[in-house]
């Protein structure tokens, strides 16, 4: 068997890579220059302004030149985004075997690395739970548009402001259809990581990305029984416990790249510590260090790392002295996982 260092690489790294490439061609083969689009008629709009009325700060001061402008905005932003939704949702669904096979492919080579011999992928269909989670994605371009188009209304976009935080808004229905590009994405590789597991009869490993939140990175190295489920609520951070229910595998929440393998304790070296257990320790390692994406709060680790030292961190005293200065400061310096 493989050492757990190389085994976390293989799974965090390699693996987790993949998955993003695979996500990343979705939404690049959807989205093209939607968002140069956008930022063309950020362009167009601001100049319009500025003729119109002097200057980006000045308030309207002429509403038929306001209609005008708005209704201009308003049927930019339905040309850039017609048809995107549907053609998101489309190529979401026509990719969705393949995922669910990369999901199969990875496991078949943690199986190979952590248990040995000859493991071949399953074929593995997507569920019908996993099919219907892509219709989220055209309602949520569909929300963003109408949402944009109801900010745009003279009475409340007097200024550049309001017109640019609109444009804005339904720009973010490209942030929207990666999220759930992502979302799916991951729930059907490990769909397909499922059917390796029940193949060999193993348990459920979750493991999480070296910066995982908070949340997910309570759950790094738990490990339950192939037809049981998580625990719902788990995280370092004491403010956040409790808000989930039980779950059979990640993903946990939106931009989750967490994922369950194939564990059988038989697979542990006598006098090593087992890859569960060295998990474990790599997430209180990960809290006490403070690594993190930056969309996670410094307060939401400061706490996860106070919880720790209160609770007891069983890490090297220099480690544990470096989450205690932090906690003191209020703040990480650097929360960037090293190289």
């Amino acid at each position: 068997m493989a050492d757990n260092e190389a085994l976390a690489r293989l799974v965090q790294g390699d693996h987790t890579d993949a998955v993003e490439a695979f996500e990343g061609r979705i939404v690049d083969q959807v989205t093209g220059n939607t968002d140069a689009d956008f930022t063309s008629l950020v362009r167009r709009t601001v100049v319009a302004w500025t003729r119109a009325f002097g200057s980006p700060d000045a308030e309207a001061a002429n509403p038929s030149l306001l209609r005008r402008i708005l209704t201009a905005v308003r049927t930019a932003i339905r040309r850039i985004l017609r048809g995107l939704g549907v053609r998101a949702q489309q190529a979401m669904e026509d990719s969705l075997t393949d995922a669910v096979m990369l999901g199969a492919r990875q496991g078949s080579e943690w199986l190979r690395q952590v248990g040995g011999g000859r493991h071949d992928p399953l074929p593995a269909r997507p569920s019908r739970g996993l099919r219907g989670a892509t219709a989220r994605i055209a309602a949520a371009v569909d929300e963003r548009r109408n949402r944009a188009l109801a900010l745009l209304r003279p009475a409340s976009s007097r200024r550049w402001s309001a017109v640019a935080s609109a444009i804005g808004t339904a720009r973010g229905a490209v942030a929207s259809i990666r999220t759930n590009v992502t979302w799916v994405v991951n729930q059907a590789v490990n769909e397909g990581l499922m059917a390796g597991i029940r193949a060999v009869g193993a348990r459920k490993l979750w493991i999480a990305e070296r910066d995982a939140c908070v949340n997910c990175a309570a759950y790094a190295g738990h490990v339950v029984d192939v037809g049981a489920d998580f625990p719902g609520g788990l995280s370092f951070d004491p403010a956040q416990r409790g808000r989930s229910d039980d779950l059979p595998q990640p993903p946990l929440h939106p931009h989750c790249r967490c994922r369950v393998v194939a564990w059988k304790d038989s697979w542990a070296v006598e006098g090593v510590p087992s890859l569960p257990e060295a998990l474990r320790r790599e997430a209180r390692r990960s809290v006490a260090r403070g690594w993190s994406l930056p969309s996670e709060t410094n307060a939401a680790r400061i706490r996860a790392a106070r919880e720790l030292l209160r609770t007891g961190a069983g890490l090297p005293k220099s480690v544990e002295e470096f989450a205690a200065t932090a906690v003191r400061a209020g703040r990480f310096a650097n929360r960037s996982v090293p190289a």
